[in-house]
């Protein structure tokens, strides 16, 4: 075996991270350009956008603090050494625009996206709207008595 070789374990990893929602539009991509700047190799995400948070959540920025009930929500997945994550964090944590962040081992299949569940939910509500439209034709009420609110 040749000593000089030294076999590097790779993990996949995701990257789920709140970007400040006082980011201008414009800007929201230069800050992921900033964390895609931390890692060596994507193997995908998806561009973040705004969406209401479940809770309030505060961040201080230099003397600013923030208090947050929506922000810019986005994801990477990439492949790193395992030694290398702390350092990746630590990086992440020196971008002033991130609200919060959370780093996971991931399988190198996506199986899940935020397009992929905006578009499932769509279509529950569509499927309910006509369920509903359909109930009520059945129920013998006139075209002029209901009423869909969008």
């Amino acid at each position: 075996m040749n000593s000089d070789v030294i076999r590097v374990h790779m993990q996949i990893y995701e990257l789920c991270y709140l970007i400040l929602p006082s980011v201008a539009e414009d800007a929201i991509l230069g800050t992921v350009e900033k964390i895609k700047s931390l890692i060596t190799n994507e193997l995908g995400g998806e561009i973040p956008f705004k969406h209401p948070l479940a809770y309030s959540i505060s961040k201080t920025v230099g003397s600013k603090k923030y208090i947050v009930d929506e922000a810019y929500i986005g994801w990477i997945k990439f492949e790193s050494e395992p030694a290398k994550i702390g350092e990746f964090e630590a990086g992440l944590k020196k971008i002033s625009e991130i609200l919060r962040f959370l780093v996971v081992k991931a399988p190198r299949k996506t199986e899940f996206t935020f397009a992929l569940a905006k578009a499932a939910i769509a279509a529950k509500i569509a499927a309910e709207k006509e369920k509903e439209s359909a109930s009520a034709i059945s129920s013998g009420e006139t075209m002029e008595e209901i009423v869909v609110v969008e």
